[in-house]
């Protein structure tokens, strides 16, 4: 099962989480002010991420990257056009083009759950990336950047 909820942090969180944390980063994780998603989740947005901070690119799935303002404008719309199209779709293999062709989806468990329950997953999916744009978009406007804390 794939957890596209956008969580706070939990006494107990299973698996891989991404963090999303706002500054000042000082070099820690599972920070109170911090959100949280599932590697599986945060795979199917993986590539938007990759594509528009350079810094990223240096091993940022597994390390601490900072995502300016100016890079959040270039990663914003390109959410917001994959929920469109996510909420359009009536199949995951729709969403191939906008998934840079699945190559970020590393688990392929992930890849045949959602392929197998896409319309189940949908709504969630969606919300994911809503929830994601609202909190990082409150978070620039008082900070001006974030870090993404791989896992």
């Amino acid at each position: 099962m794939i957890n596209f909820k956008l969580r706070s942090l939990e006494s107990e969180m299973q698996g891989l989480n991404f963090e999303f944390a706002p500054p000042p980063f000082k070099n820690t994780h599972w920070n109170a002010t911090s959100k949280y998603l599932a590697e599986s989740a945060f795979s199917f947005i993986e590539g938007i991420i990759y594509y528009n901070v350079p810094n990223y690119q240096n091993f940022g799935h597994w390390g601490a990257t900072q995502v300016t303002q100016q890079q959040w404008l270039l990663i914003k719309p390109q959410l917001f056009k994959l929920k469109q199209k996510v909420i359009k779709a009536q199949n995951f293999t729709e969403l191939r083009d906008d998934l840079f062709d699945f190559a970020f989806i590393f688990d392929k468990t992930w890849q045949k759950e959602m392929s197998k329950n896409f319309l189940k997953y949908k709504l969630s999916f969606s919300q994911m990336i809503s929830d994601l744009i609202i909190w990082i978009d409150e978070n620039m406007q008082k900070y001006s950047s974030l870090y993404i804390l791989g896992v």
